[in-house]
């Protein structure tokens, strides 16, 4: 698409922008210039004597008051000053929709909203509308929340939204039922499926860890070896040492002996 092209969709998107919220709501301003005297100033309170009577306002950073063909603002005012000040008033009205159900029957709830069959015919109304507006609900004869209406129920309500209501057709009712009734029967088989496949998975490691260590071969202990170091002189010398010590007693009971004689 050419830059040119581009622009006049921009220009063409800004129009209809402009367009809608302009037959969304409509501001209105309107400004009249009063005379006033400084009575006392406390940070941004200030109090007037204005040609109705004496006031307390409380006044922005930003407003400005002319006194003496000067420009101040609250701060620089001071007890006797005498002055004009501009007030600007700006309204702004957005229009609503204010549907009026003197006897209707709930036909879906769900999070996207509720669906109620009247004597006009079917509407549907958003979550969001719903929440936002003051809504007064009256089932049986006492006022209920949203969230508590169920299909069938039997009701009365003023309902404002920002737009109107969705007429419905009985094939979109019909089918929203159908979505809705699915959605709710899917939900407790989906959790159920879950659950199952969790449980089996669970099993399924615990049989492969009971089949990992009963084929795991059992390791024989190490044999003990002598180090590498190790050598046959120790043996050697303790046989030595006991051959002394057999020759020594030997000798010793062979003088006894002989002294036994002489």
């Amino acid at each position: 698409m050419s830059r040119s092209m581009i622009g006049v969709a921009t220009a063409a998107a800004v129009v209809c922008l402009t367009a809608v919220t302009s037959l969304a709501q409509t501001t209105t301003s309107s400004s009249e210039t009063k005379s006033f005297e400084v009575l006392a100033v406390t940070g941004n309170e200030l109090d007037v004597k204005l040609p109705e009577g004496t006031r307390e306002l409380t006044v922005p950073d930003d407003f400005r008051f002319t006194v003496n063909g000067q420009q101040m603002s609250v701060h620089q005012l001071k007890p006797g000053m005498k002055g004009t000040a501009t007030i600007t008033t700006r309204t702004t009205v957005t229009p609503v929709t204010v549907t009026e159900i003197k006897n209707g029957q709930v036909v879906v709830r769900s999070g996207a909203g509720i669906i109620v069959r009247t004597a006009e015919g079917v509407k549907s109304f958003t979550q969001g509308d719903v929440d936002k507006r003051g809504v007064k609900i009256v089932r049986d004869g006492q006022p209920v929340q949203v969230s508590e209406l169920r299909e069938g129920d039997r009701l009365s309500a003023v309902i404002i939204t920002s737009l109107p209501p969705k007429v419905m057709t009985e094939r979109e009712v019909n089918a929203t039922l159908a979505a809705t009734r699915a959605a709710a029967v899917a939900a407790p088989a989906q959790a159920a499926a879950s659950s199952g496949s969790a449980r089996s998975t669970a099993s399924t490691q615990t049989a492969r860890a009971d089949s990992s260590a009963s084929n795991t071969p059992s390791t024989p202990a190490p044999a003990r070896t002598l180090p590498k170091t190790a050598s046959s002189w120790p043996l050697v010398g303790l046989a030595s040492v006991v051959s002394l010590a057999i020759g020594f007693a030997l000798t010793i009971r062979r003088r006894r002996v002989a002294r036994t004689i002489a």
